[in-house]
């Protein structure tokens, strides 16, 4: 526990310096794969959507992470995930071409909460009142759902997409990392207030007895909480 004590004093930062607001801006010099848009100094994971817009719709044709970002401009790269876990909706076979619009930072509004207790929610709830938190027993449900006591990235990614989230907001003692759903990469890290060090698993719930399927041969539970969460987002390997 010593190593973590120290890791948290060196990552610890007393407030957000990541803009999570909207911003649009035109595409431009678009390859089969990347675009630059004239937005700087990004956070590397950023991500967004590229729309096009047809009279008076617009039509979500991509979405794409921040892959470069310098004082002048940043290249995005276009996402091989599909935009909507929902097969019923019909796809477009439109591909991003110049002008067409990028919307920065595109459902960030919304996010997962993971914590570990009801003082880490409650601080994250004081710093972000004007974010809207999904309730995380709906996540708990779907983990529930699909005989899955240890979520894993994948697992995380896939819901977030569902529900449209554009971010998922994870706290580990007294740090909360703020993390991208689509390239679940840490785009900032804020110092809270909890002074409480309990844990609930897999998270703060009230779905109780998440198990794993009779036919599957994963992990049945997360031995510790902390380190379960700082490895899954790469802070610790």
């Amino acid at each position: 526990m010593k190593i973590l004590s120290l890791l948290f004093i060196t990552v610890n930062l007393l407030l957000a310096t990541i803009n999570l607001k909207m911003q649009n801006t035109p595409i431009f010099d678009v390859t089969e794969t990347t675009a630059k848009i004239n937005i700087a100094n990004l956070t590397i994971g950023q991500s967004g959507a590229i729309i096009k817009n047809i009279d008076e719709n617009s039509v979500i044709l991509a979405q794409a992470t921040v892959i470069e970002s310098n004082t002048n401009n940043s290249t995005i790269e276009f996402s091989s995930r599909p935009l909507l876990e929902q097969e019923a909706l019909p796809t477009s076979k439109l591909i991003p071409e110049d002008n067409n619009i990028f919307i920065l930072n595109h459902l960030y509004n919304t996010s997962l909460l993971i914590v570990p207790n009801k003082k880490a929610k409650q601080s994250v709830q004081k710093l972000f009142p004007f974010q809207n938190f999904l309730d995380e027993d709906f996540f708990a449900s779907y983990l529930k759902l699909n005989n899955i006591p240890v979520p894993m990235r994948d697992d995380i990614s896939k819901f977030a997409l569902k529900q449209q989230m554009g971010t998922i907001f994870v706290v580990v003692q007294n740090n909360l990392f703020i993390v991208d759903s689509i390239s679940f990469k840490v785009l900032d890290t804020v110092l809270i207030d909890n002074d409480d060090k309990s844990t609930n698993l897999p998270f703060l719930t009230r779905i109780e007895d998440i198990e794993i399927s009779m036919f599957d041969f994963g992990e049945e539970k997360i031995e510790d909480y902390n380190l379960h969460y700082l490895r899954l987002l790469e802070i610790i390997k």
